[in-house]
């Protein structure tokens, strides 16, 4: 009745307010429509977001049973689609043998209310194969910031540490390597600065460890003329890029001994070829140097030997041809100079029936191996101009293999000895044709002891001169001696001298 006694205008009023609120409440309605919409695109947006990210995501409740995922996850979980995860915990998926860890990570960072980033764990994947993930996990808040659950993420890092395993495994392999060689290995930086220096290299510097060595220059280490040396090396390689091979160069130890290095520098570049540095590789040649001295040293004594010795020397390899003679040996083929023969064979310096018969000894010794000792032999001497007798041995001359190099030979002049014998010889000739012609009287000779004749060995009696005549070359001439004439001829009286 009320209604039927308000008036128009208050009809009208009334009615005006009732379209402002449907035309508020349409406004209302449009703005949640389009706040739905919008809300559809943005999850629509992540949702494309979280299937497209390499990375996997996944939210859980407090009780830790998922609340959803991404397209990754669930494909790690071996599921088809995101949606069937919702509901599920950890020990209804293929990684069940190790949900207690992933729910013991969860309770701690809902308990502690912080996160916890980029840890390492492992994974059962559906086919059963063990991977390896970085996972971060933070809490999840409602409006009152109370904790609700867990939004997770993870990437497989299986590759990654499989990767980095190998990796570390060859450094380690390198690392072992490097410090049980012989040789001193080194890395230094643009600043010459030892950066990596093995055993051997931190024996060398005196030090009982690499740390000790570590970013430190050569002038920390050395002495300043040992370290200019191997500063300019050092700036060559870095500055121009080229390699130091094989460089001999000494240090001096803790204990002021000298060593000698064979030492080789190269570049260190990096991914983008820029010279960040040098690698160094150090032989300790110390012995072999002393040995080489020690050799020389010997050399120069067997040469002052053979170049003062007063018989021929000479070295031919085994085409025949010179290579070393002393100088005894170089006057006797008539040259003054080792130059003057190097290369040459017996034939530019003897006669050719000489120089043949030399050839075809050298070339039976070269194929047999056999020495030819004291062979007498005659030889031009060209610095007197006469043949000369050679007492000569030559030898074979092998390598460190074994195989024949060359010939030794060494001649004896002993044309004095040959003369002296000869004429031994003709002395000895002489005597023994003198004694040929002597017969010796020996033994008991009977004689007559009245007319001196004697038996002889048939017992006729001879006159004495008969029987020496028939025994030695001995000969009579007849005289008489004064007590006879005497007897004989008394009236011949001598004259008496005064």
């Amino acid at each position: 009745m009320n209604d039927n006694r308000r008036t128009k205008s208050q009809l009208i009023a009334e009615l005006a307010r009732l379209r402002d609120r449907v035309a508020n409440l349409e406004i209302s309605e449009s703005r949640n429509m389009q706040t739905e919409e919008e809300l559809y695109h943005s999850r629509q947006m992540l949702q494309l977001v979280l299937d497209t990210i390499p990375q996997r995501v996944f939210w859980k409740d407090r009780n830790s049973s998922y609340l959803g995922c991404n397209k990754s996850f669930a494909k790690d979980a071996g599921l088809n689609e995101p949606g069937e995860i919702i509901g599920k915990d950890d020990f209804e998926l293929g990684w069940k043998g190790i949900a207690k860890l992933y729910r013991d990570d969860d309770a701690t960072v809902m308990t502690a209310g912080t996160a916890k980033l980029n840890f390492e764990e492992p994974q059962i994947s559906a086919n059963g194969d063990q991977l390896w993930l970085r996972t971060s996990k933070v809490p999840l808040r409602d409006r009152d910031d109370n904790v609700i659950g867990i939004l997770g993420t993870y990437e497989d890092i299986t590759e990654r540490k499989r990767v980095d395993n190998a990796l570390r495994y060859e450094r380690n392999l390198l690392r072992t390597l490097i410090d049980n060689l012989p040789d001193a290995i080194y890395v230094k930086d643009r600043a010459c600065r030892k950066t990596i220096a093995n055993r051997a290299d931190t024996r060398n510097m005196g030090l009982q460890s690499e740390a000790e060595a570590v970013g430190k220059d050569d002038y920390a280490l050395y002495p300043k003329e040992v370290a200019d040396k191997f500063f300019i090396d050092d700036q060559s390689v870095i500055q121009n890029g080229q390699p130091v091979l094989n460089r001999e160069e000494y240090f001096i130890d803790s204990v002021g001994q000298k060593h000698w290095l064979s030492t080789s520098k190269v570049p260190l570049r990096d991914a983008q070829g820029q010279i960040v540095g040098l690698i160094g590789i150090g032989r300790d040649i110390t012995e072999r140097r002393r040995a080489e001295e020690a050799l020389r040293n010997e050399r120069n004594l067997l040469r002052a030997v053979v170049e003062n010795m007063p018989d021929l020397f000479y070295f031919k390899d085994a085409e025949g041809r010179y290579v070393l003679n002393n100088r005894a040996h170089l006057r006797s083929i008539g040259v003054e100079h080792q130059e003057d023969v190097l290369g040459k064979t017996s034939v530019s310096f003897n006669p050719p029936e000489l120089a043949s018969q030399y050839a075809e000894d050298e070339r039976q010794i070269i194929l047999t191996g056999q020495a030819l000792l004291d062979r007498e032999e005659l030889a031009l001497h060209k610095d007197i101009g006469e043949q000369r007798w050679h007492l000569t041995t030559k030898i074979p001359l092998k390598d460190s293999q074994g195989n024949i190099m060359g010939i030794v030979g060494i001649s004896h002049d002993i044309t004095e000895q040959k003369r002296a014998a000869a004429e031994r010889e003709k002395l000895i000739g002489e005597l023994q044709n003198a004694l040929a012609d002597v017969k010796t009287l020996s033994g008991l000779v009977p004689i007559c002891a009245n007319c001196k004749k004697i038996r002889d060995d048939k017992g006729y009696w001879t006159q004495i001169e008969a029987y020496i005549q028939e025994r030695t070359p001995a000969h009579f001439s007849h005289g008489i001696c004064p007590d006879c004439a005497k007897i004989l001829y008394p009236e011949y009286k001598p004259k008496e001298k005064h």
